[in-house]
């Protein structure tokens, strides 16, 4: 059982679930979903959470501007953001650890929280 706490925030409710049931597969017992950068600004104010998961394109702010707030607030936090655009200079520069295009999304996750190494 892992006890690492994952917040995935994606506006596509289908997205979410698949990865917190891949990640609840893999043994995470604590997988939060947040539906945009709003809630998941909400959700920190409450918790702290080890990695991050977070979408590019979502409505009221990207992702590499919560990235940039997620950050500043959870400065030792594991942060991964995806697009099924190239935006890895875009999610580095706003502090992210690691990118993921959203085709590979759902095989790589689990082995790159595990694993814990930059794939830039």
């Amino acid at each position: 059982m892992m006890t690492e706490s994952i917040l995935v925030v994606d506006d596509n409710q289908t997205t979410r679930d698949i990865l917190r049931t891949i990640l609840l597969s893999a043994g995470y017992k604590a997988v939060d979903t947040s539906e945009d950068g709003t809630a998941a600004i909400d959700a920190i104010k409450t918790k702290r959470y080890d990695t991050f998961i977070v979408d590019y394109r979502m409505p009221s702010m990207r992702g590499d501007e919560l990235t940039r707030i997620l950050r500043k607030n959870q400065p030792d936090a594991f942060i991964i953001g995806y697009s099924i655009e190239s935006k890895e200079e875009t999610f580095r520069s706003a502090g992210a650890n690691a990118f993921l295009v959203k085709d590979d999304l759902m095989q790589r996750i689990v082995p790159l929280i595990q694993g814990r190494f930059q794939i830039f």
